[in-house]
């Protein structure tokens, strides 16, 4: 049904067009050609909105960039004293163990040297 109304309105817009409807038709074609390149008009950042972005990104990375840099290096340096400690522990366990066998040996150097003085 729509395409019968369709047709007809074609069928009687062709038939019964003056000189004022080929005009308005041509108007409305102007028109819609003007509508269709305003639509398809590319539209670019404005220059100042590009140095304002580019001036917060500078800014934001000045403050962010040495943070990260920092607490990397707090990491590797704890990460370094976590490592000097467990081996400062051990010496100090292999050191209490050498003292107790210089104990050992000094105790029964002198057993040793008791038993055989006489």
């Amino acid at each position: 049904m729509q395409k019968t109304l369709a047709h007809e309105a074609q069928n009687s817009d062709s038939s019964a067009r003056t000189p004022d409807d080929t005009a308005s038709v041509g108007a409305k074609d102007q028109l819609l050609s003007d509508l269709d390149k305003v639509q398809r008009k590319e539209e670019n950042i404005p220059f100042q909105t590009l140095v304002w972005t580019y001036i917060v990104l500078f800014f934001v990375l000045m403050f962010i960039l040495p943070k990260i840099y920092i607490a990397n290096q707090i990491y590797y340096i704890s990460r370094d004293i976590n490592h000097k400690y467990h081996k400062y522990t051990a010496l100090i366990e292999e050191n209490r163990h050498l003292r107790k066998k210089i104990e050992q040996l000094q105790y029964q150097s002198q057993v040793v040297d008791d038993i055989t003085v006489p």
